[in-house]
C-alpha cells in the first residue's frame, strides 16, 4: 500500500536540501525539474498499471534522483544515491525496496539502459521534455547551467549539433511515453535540423 505519509516526509526532505545545497548556478536541474519528474512518473505509473509498492519506490527515487547536483554534474547519480540510502536507512526502510529505489536513479544516467519497467519509467520521466513543445527554453537553461558550471561553453552551431546528437541517440522506453510524446519529440528534432541549417548558411555568409 502506498504511504503517502512517508512520501510527504522525502518530499519535504528533499525541499530543504534544495533550499540549502543547490547554488546559484544551477538553472535547470533545479526543485522545478525534480517536481516535474516526480508528476510525471506518477502519470506514466498509473499509465503503464504500476502497483502501489511500485509506485512508492518510483516516487522516492524521483524526488531523490537529482540531489547529487548539489556536488558535481558528471557521477551525479551516485551521489544521489547516497542521499537516499542515508535517508532510508535512517527510517529503517526496507533493505530490498532502498536497492530498487537506487537502482532507479542509478538508471537516469545518460546514455539511459533501464533494465526493467520501473527504471523504465523514471527514465522516461526524467526526459519527457524531449516531446514537450517548451524544448527551446529547457535547453536554454541547460546550455546556460553548463557554462556557469564550467561543464563546457558551446557556440551555437555546437549547441544545436551536441542536442540534435542527444536527440538522435535518446529513445522513449514506455508505451505512454511513445505514444504522447514522441510525435512531438520528432517535430522538435525537425525543427533543431532546420534551426542548424540557418546558423551554419549565416556563418557560411559572414
Amino acid at each position: 500500500m502506498l504511504d503517502l505519509h512517508f512520501i510527504k516526509e522525502v518530499e519535504d526532505y528533499v525541499r530543504e536540501l534544495f533550499k540549502a545545497k543547490l547554488g546559484n548556478e544551477v538553472l535547470y536541474h533545479t526543485i522545478k525539474h525534480t517536481i516535474d519528474v516526480v508528476d510525471a512518473v506518477e502519470v506514466i505509473g498509473k499509465a503503464e498499471s504500476i502497483s502501489e509498492n511500485d509506485s512508492e519506490i518510483l516516487l522516492i527515487a524521483a524526488w531523490f534522483h537529482d540531489t547529487g547536483h548539489f556536488h558535481c554534474c558528471t557521477g551525479h547519480e551516485e551521489q544521489s544515491t547516497m542521499y537516499a540510502k542515508e535517508f532510508l536507512e535512517k527510517y529503517f526502510y526496507p533493505s530490498e525496496k532502498i536497492e530498487q529505489i537506487l537502482d532507479c536513479i542509478r538508471a537516469t544516467k545518460i546514455p539511459q539502459n533501464p533494465t526493467n519497467k520501473l527504471e523504465e519509467i523514471i527514465c522516461d520521466a526524467d526526459l519527457l521534455h524531449l516531446g514537450e513543445k517548451n524544448i527551446k527554453e529547457r535547453g536554454d537553461l541547460l546550455r546556460e547551467e553548463f557554462e556557469l558550471r564550467g561543464i563546457k561553453k558551446l557556440s551555437d552551431i555546437e549547441w544545436m549539433n551536441h542536442s540534435i546528437a542527444f536527440f538522435n541517440q535518446h529513445h522513449f522506453f514506455t508505451e505512454y511515453a511513445k505514444k504522447n510524446y514522441g510525435l512531438q519529440k520528432e517535430k522538435n528534432l525537425e525543427i533543431m535540423k532546420e534551426y542548424l541549417d540557418i546558423l551554419i548558411k549565416s556563418e557560411n555568409e559572414k
